[in-house]
């Protein structure tokens, strides 16, 4: 847990950082939210629909001489409720039109249908069965995703962002990178004149971005999806870009892009070698590894230990050096 304030971030023309607290997420910290522009305002994400969260960021708007009613655009990074849970409230508060863009790949997120629909749909249980989680831990996992939903409201009316797209204002200049692994339509985007790369949960500086694991396979354009594979390619597509400042989605900028990309190849390698010495000891369910791979996980975070597992299991079953020996539930993983 962060127990320093956080480091302010760099004064600049027409771009403002809004840090949006965010209880119970000691890892995270804070939600950002990104103004860009003069009078006509444009949002890199909305953050998430706490209580109070609305009117935090009408104050400090309102400290840097604009407001609410000044959003003409919204770009949501990718769709994960903390990124754009508040866009439906921005929206109410204009009164007028107020353009969402997303990839097209987490386009369903925002939907109400996706929101109203079981926490545990049917392919989610499948998965938490095929890992070999115990039902108290389903059952914690059940509630704890039935509250994160309560931090947005739904998006029907948006419109679709690819790579290489572009948008511009007074005083910025925006470009697209589609940055697929934390989720398949995670996007950053690239203000070349000042040189910020706004990297929503691409990169972190306090913390490693998880490339969680996707179960809702049939969603996906490339049904050969893997998480991990397209997150390490993702940090590659920025290795030529001239970057001063990295603007995160959550917690402190930060300016050493090649030190933290290195630092996360690094990590990813610990993190296989981990997993395959884990699995090397003992064939067992994917729930019963999370002890030797990570010896301090929070219980509101078994789920994402366990993507991280299967993640690196990916590969290490795409460079076979291991190999899935039977499918259970649960299924069985050995290492060669």
């Amino acid at each position: 847990m962060r127990t320093t304030p956080m480091l302010p971030f760099p004064q600049l023309a027409n771009i403002h950082a809004v840090p949006i607290p965010m209880p119970g997420f000691p890892d995270l910290g804070t939600a950002n939210v990104y103004v860009l522009g003069a009078r006509s305002l444009t949002l890199i994400d909305a953050g998430p629909k706490y209580p109070g969260s609305l009117d935090f960021l009408q104050g400090r708007l309102q400290d840097v001489g604009r407001d609410l009613t000044d959003v003409e655009r919204i770009i949501i990074t990718h769709g994960h409720v903390d990124h754009f849970g508040l866009a439906a409230a921005i929206r109410g508060e204009t009164g007028r039109p107020v353009e969402c863009f997303v990839h097209p790949e987490d386009a369903w997120r925002l939907s109400t249908a996706n929101l109203e629909e079981d926490v545990l749909s049917g392919e989610a249980l499948d998965y938490m069965a095929m890992v070999g989680l115990p039902a108290d831990e389903v059952h914690r996992i059940r509630r704890r995703y039935a509250l994160i939903r309560e931090f947005c409201d739904p998006l029907e009316d948006f419109e679709l962002m690819e790579d290489g797209d572009e948008f511009m204002g007074e005083g910025y200049h925006l470009r697209v990178i589609h940055t697929p692994g934390h989720s398949p339509g995670n996007c950053c985007l690239y203000e070349g004149t000042q040189q910020i790369l706004f990297s929503g949960d691409h990169l972190l500086k306090h913390t490693t971005p998880n490339p969680l694991m996707e179960i809702r396979r049939e969603r996906l354009r490339d049904p050969d999806y893997q998480s991990l594979r397209v997150y390490l390619d993702s940090l590659e597509k920025l290795t030529d870009l001239e970057v001063q400042y990295v603007f995160p989605g959550h917690g402190e900028y930060f300016e050493d892009l090649p030190g933290i990309i290195a630092a996360y190849s690094a990590h990813h390698a610990e993190r296989m070698e981990r997993v395959w010495q884990a699995l090397k000891r003992q064939s067992r369910p994917i729930y019963a590894l999370i002890g030797e791979v990570f010896p301090h996980v929070p219980e509101d975070d078994t789920l994402l230990a366990i993507s991280e597992i299967m993640v690196h299991l990916e590969l290490l079953v795409n460079a076979e050096r291991a190999r899935l020996v039977d499918p259970g539930p649960p299924a069985l993983y050995q290492a060669l």
